[in-house]
């Protein structure tokens, strides 16, 4: 949330995009994406101690020296630039996953606290100020963007909606 926030959008908009992302803390998204970047790099730092003292993976991007040490940043960059980069691909496939149905799940909050008009209009808004994409092909949204389209949003709430009735 940023002060631009206060010019693009209504009191009662502002109020349900609140709604949304104190779902967000409700349902303990903020505490699950915190514990998942802690395992993350846990995991990415421990695999690097595994290849830190592999002479052969310098030797392969053409440091010969066996009798120097290689300095922590190079070896840091050789393991995040080539043995890293596909686990990472994977996994940040899944992490926005994660991220996109958590979305759904705060839109729902705020659906449910009596806010759905106020917050679809209000995504509208902030949607249109910035420029996004309105109608992303499906393929490179579902793995590039962390929230989920506007029309798919919206769907989903107005399906809400029509269920609540």
């Amino acid at each position: 949330l940023f002060d631009t926030l206060l010019e693009q959008v209504h009191d009662d908009e502002i109020l349900a995009i609140l709604g949304h992302e104190l779902g967000h803390w409700k349902l303990g998204h903020t505490l699950a994406n915190f514990a998942i970047t802690q395992i993350y790099m846990g995991a990415a730092f421990y695999c690097f101690s595994l290849c830190y003292t592999s002479h052969d993976l310098y030797r392969a991007f053409g440091f010969d020296g066996d009798e120097r040490p290689i300095p922590t940043i190079i070896a840091l960059m050789l393991f995040f630039q080539t043995l890293w980069a596909p686990v990472d691909k994977v996994l940040s496939f899944f992490l926005t996953i994660f991220s996109r149905v958590n979305e759904f799940a705060a839109d729902k909050f705020s659906v449910d606290l009596g806010m759905s008009a106020q917050l679809q209009s209000g995504l509208c808004k902030i949607h249109l100020e910035n420029l996004g994409a309105m109608c992303p092909d499906r393929w490179y949204s579902t793995y590039h963007y962390s929230h989920p389209p506007l029309v798919e949003r919206l769907s989903a709430m107005m399906a809400l909606d029509t269920k609540s009735k």
